[in-house]
């Protein structure tokens, strides 16, 4: 079957890349016709007509699926239609390349061929690129590991009720129109490798898929994953979606104490038995990542870990504290805040404030108080958990309101 040229529809692809969707008008409307809408109109019969000649859809219907509004991308431009059916002849991958058909239904080299119920299959495959979208694409270089066979179920999923089935082969086709880095398994059969993040599908089939444990923690949510269910939700609703999504910029997060715990693991110790543990559930999304140790505290509060591991974990945050020369001294989250109205004893009127924090451990309070009293003026900080009082100290040289801890190590200094 001959496929048209895409050197023809450059014009066409630039304008939609920029968000324009037209619509065509129904017979006797009177329209005022821009260069713009023009040319995103012609666009659209071009892709119908292709998609009406590749499918064995009236012309009509392939037209009214390329105006649907689940079909004129939510994170990107609007699928084109000549460009997917030009990829199952020419992609280095499953391009049948002028031989048999590679890619079918059920994946590569897999029967039945193509089925096609003509009334939403454009539709269905605009919504899987756009779930394929949100996913960060590996590196470059990188070797692709989310088989196409799980892609399909979590898209299946996330896309329901918009698409209640996908298909291996279509999931695959939408993967390779879109660009993503695709490999074959060294096992052969039916399912592709697919250039996606890797913990960013994990967070997603765990987000959708019934039975499994939830994330607790969100670093490894896609970028595109709120908007994209906001969009479907409002679409689903009769309502039309007009907000515009921009992957946002690549960017190289600081997190030095992380990075050091991480690098911990497979030290024969203590410390590296918890690095161990901390950058599982980091990976499994089960806790979020410590940016400091003020964070590592917080999430160990949260976790409620055995005294051993809490123990490995403050022991961590010494060696941090001594091999890092610009590091501070911790700061634990405040729970409660009050300040009370005084008289004075007629030395004129003041207020007393009193702050609590969690101490380290969690089972006790870090108290803070400030007299604001003429006369009575006093500042005073103290750590009221006796098993806190006997492992930290407050650092020296840092005024009551700007307390902070460091741990005391076994011979009693830090």
């Amino acid at each position: 079957m001959p496929i048209q040229s895409r050197s023809t529809c450059w014009t066409e692809i630039s304008l939609m890349s920029q968000g324009l969707h037209a619509w065509v008008a129904e017979p006797g409307t009177e329209i005022e016709m821009t260069s713009d809408n023009h040319s995103t109109n012609r666009a659209l019969q071009k892709d119908a007509s292709a998609w009406a000649e590749f499918t064995g859809t009236k012309y009509t219907a392939a037209l009214r699926q390329m105006k649907d509004p689940l079909a004129q991308g939510i994170l990107g431009g609007r699928v084109d239609a000549r460009h997917l059916v030009d990829v199952l002849e020419e992609h280095s991958l499953i391009g049948a390349r002028g031989g048999g058909a590679v890619l079918g239904e059920n994946g590569v080299g897999a029967e039945p061929s193509w089925t096609f119920n003509r009334r939403s299959d454009f539709i269905e495959l605009a919504l899987i690129t756009d779930m394929l979208r949100m996913f960060t694409p590996v590196a470059a270089g990188e070797t692709p590991e989310v088989s196409s066979y799980s892609l399909k179920h979590t898209a299946e999923r996330f896309l329901s009720p918009h698409c209640s089935y996908v298909s291996n082969g279509r999931l695959i086709w939408a993967a390779a129109a879109l660009g993503l880095p695709i490999a074959a398994p060294s096992d052969g059969g039916p399912n592709l490798l697919i250039g996606v993040s890797e913990r960013e599908h994990d967070y997603v089939n765990r987000m959708v898929t019934s039975g499994r444990t939830q994330p607790r923690a969100h670093h490894y949510q896609p970028a595109g994953y709120t908007h994209l269910q906001t969009a479907l939700a409002t679409l689903a609703s009769g309502q039309p979606f007009e907000g515009h999504w921009v992957r946002p910029a690549s960017t190289s997060e600081e997190r030095p104490f992380h990075d050091w715990l991480v690098h911990q693991d497979g030290r024969d110790d203590v410390v590296g038995d918890f690095a161990s543990d901390y950058s599982a559930a980091v990976r499994a999304s089960d806790h979020g990542i410590a940016h400091t140790p003020d964070e590592l505290l917080a999430i160990l509060r949260e976790v409620r870990p055995s005294p051993e591991a809490y123990e490995a974990g403050r022991q961590a945050i010494a060696e941090w504290m001594d091999t890092t020369p610009d590091s501070t001294p911790v700061r634990t989250e405040r729970i409660r805040s009050s300040v009370e109205d005084v008289d004075g004893y007629g030395a004129g009127r003041g207020d007393v404030e009193r702050y609590e924090y969690w101490c380290p451990c969690g089972d006790g309070t870090i108290i803070e108080e400030h007299d604001n009293v003429p006369g009575f003026r006093e500042h005073d900080v103290r750590i009221d958990c006796d098993k806190c009082r006997a492992e930290w100290r407050f650092a020296d040289g840092r005024s009551v309101h700007a307390w902070g801890l460091e741990p005391i190590a076994a011979n009693g200094a830090r």
